[in-house]
């Protein structure tokens, strides 16, 4: 460990983030117990705040699981060792952390594949109660999880007993799980990602272990039934230093189904992909989303965001096979039409930089709110061990029209004051195909509908600036061909 740290300083390479990343924040930080290589990383966003849970390297001797958080919005982070010692088990993964409709934080920590437990926080992790368990038997593997409003729920492989996969769902807020099987059979076995639409249905993406093949289920009842099984594709992993899983990711909204892996069917990792136009019902062709081939993609992870854009990350080397001395960076690619096409890449880190140690995680995820896109992640450009580190971009300049991420057909369909008090007019042009006006808080919830439907001549909409939250609000526009965005300030009534 000590000849890997003095090469970091040879052969790291000091470059920047691609605008409109913002440059890279260190949520770690000097204290006694940082000695640990931090990965495998989660985290959610509250307005202001935002909560952040990982893995080390070292979770088999040492039970510690880096919790930190931001009340500035990312600017500043504090750290503070999670450790639950009435388990009894030292050996710890797989955490997870979620925050529900009354901004209170939600974590999953797994226990030596043996158990899992739900622990809440009504301070923003300071403290932490009402821990439950959530898995009725024992033996699980590769859990995720969706918070929506007061419900949880959480999928996993179950590795013991009836083996197949899982689901537990709470309708208190994580005080009591139910759980049952939902997927039966060893063969369907693997990893699973779990995502929920805006229209609160339950998407499920497996990578199984024993079938080498991608399949899809999904649930318009919140996990009461499922849809049959969807075979995907046919995959192909080997591990190398820094990755040793097919991670997988899914993301839905409207009728849109976007799921990734990692696949090496092509020589070096690649980020594979498959999506669906119609609700899940069926799927393209698998094609590879990372734009450089070279070397090797690995952690992919997308996400939609409320306004349909669709965001990737995933780490590049360009190395394969992969080792010690193998530069790694978190880049990102966008895609604004539906899939349809991807802007080029872009660099989210600040460096290129080696691993040091070859466990960087299984997973490092991006999420959004209304106005930003934020990503967390891993690298060892300290020196000594690896790092978390966060960044953030502008949803308006990764996919604004003024700065070229595409190219709408018609700009300014609909015209309408960037500050707001009192009585306000919203003009909206003539326009070819339909139109759907939604205005969001910074959390990404709908406040309201504003219009729907064709445009045959020019309308106008009277509005009162009082009938709507006061503070920063967005206005999304979307048509067949087009999609606008603008930053609202309401001042609320005179």
């Amino acid at each position: 460990m000590k000849i890997y740290s003095f090469l970091v300083l040879i052969i790291t390479t000091v470059t920047y983030a691609d605008y409109p990343w913002i440059p890279n924040i260190r949520v770690s930080t000097d204290v006694p117990w940082d000695t640990l290589n931090q990965g495998e990383s989660c985290f959610a966003v509250s307005g202001d705040s935002i909560f952040c849970i990982c893995n080390t390297a070292e979770r088999a001797s040492v039970p510690i699981a880096p919790y930190a958080y931001s009340s500035d919005a990312g600017e500043t982070f504090t750290q503070i060792p999670f450790t639950d010692s009435n388990t009894g088990i030292t050996w710890h993964t797989d955490p997870l952390v979620g925050v529900d409709d009354s901004g209170h934080v939600h974590m999953l920590i797994q226990f030596s594949a043996i158990l899992m437990n739900h622990y809440f926080s009504r301070d923003g992790g300071l403290t932490w109660q009402d821990t439950s368990q959530i898995n009725s038997l024992l033996g699980v593997d590769k859990p995720w999880w969706v918070i929506n409003k007061n419900e949880i729920y959480v999928v996993w492989q179950q590795v013991n007993g009836p083996e197949g996969i899982w689901l537990a769902k709470s309708t208190d807020y994580g005080r009591t799980f139910t759980d049952s099987m939902i997927w039966p059979g060893w063969q369907r076995q693997g990893i699973t990602a779990l995502c929920m639409d805006e229209n609160e249905n339950l998407h499920l993406a497996l990578v199984g272990s024993f079938t080498d093949s991608v399949y899809y289920r999904k649930s318009t009842d919140k996990g009461e039934t499922w849809t049959p099984e969807v075979p995907l594709s046919y995959w192909y992993y080997e591990p190398s230093y820094g990755d040793r899983a097919p991670i997988n990711s899914i993301t839905a909204r409207g009728d849109v189904v976007f799921i990734t892996w990692v696949d090496n069917q092509y020589g070096s990792w690649d980020i594979m992909s498959v999506f669906s136009t119609d609700g899940g019902i069926t799927f393209g062709a698998p094609f590879i989303v990372n734009d450089i081939t070279a070397g090797g993609q690995c952690k992919g992870w997308a996400h939609f965001d409320v306004f349909g854009g669709l965001h990737i990350i995933y780490y590049h080397t360009p190395d394969w096979p992969t080792s010690p001395s193998s530069l790694f960076s978190l880049r990102y690619q966008y895609s604004p039409d539906t899939v349809t096409t991807f802007t080029p890449s872009i660099r989210v880190s600040d460096t290129s930089v080696t691993s040091l140690d070859d466990f960087m995680g299984e997973y490092h995820i991006c999420v959004s709110d209304s106005h930003y896109l934020y990503a967390l992640w891993t690298d060892g450009r300290n020196g000594d061990d690896n790092d978390l580190y966060f960044s953030k971009a502008l949803l308006s300049e990764l996919g604004s029209v003024e700065h070229g991420a595409y190219e709408p057909q018609y700009q300014y369909s609909v015209r309408v004051p960037t500050v707001w008090r009192g009585d306000i007019t919203m003009n909206i042009a003539q326009h070819p195909d339909p139109l759907e006006i939604k205005l969001y808080d910074v959390s990404g919830r709908i406040v309201k509908i504003l219009y729907r439907g064709m445009v045959t001549e020019p309308k106008q909409i009277h509005l009162r600036s009082g009938n709507f939250p006061a503070g920063v609000l967005f206005l999304n526009v979307v048509s067949k061909n087009t999609t606008e965005v603008r930053k609202i300030i309401n001042l609320g009534s005179r």
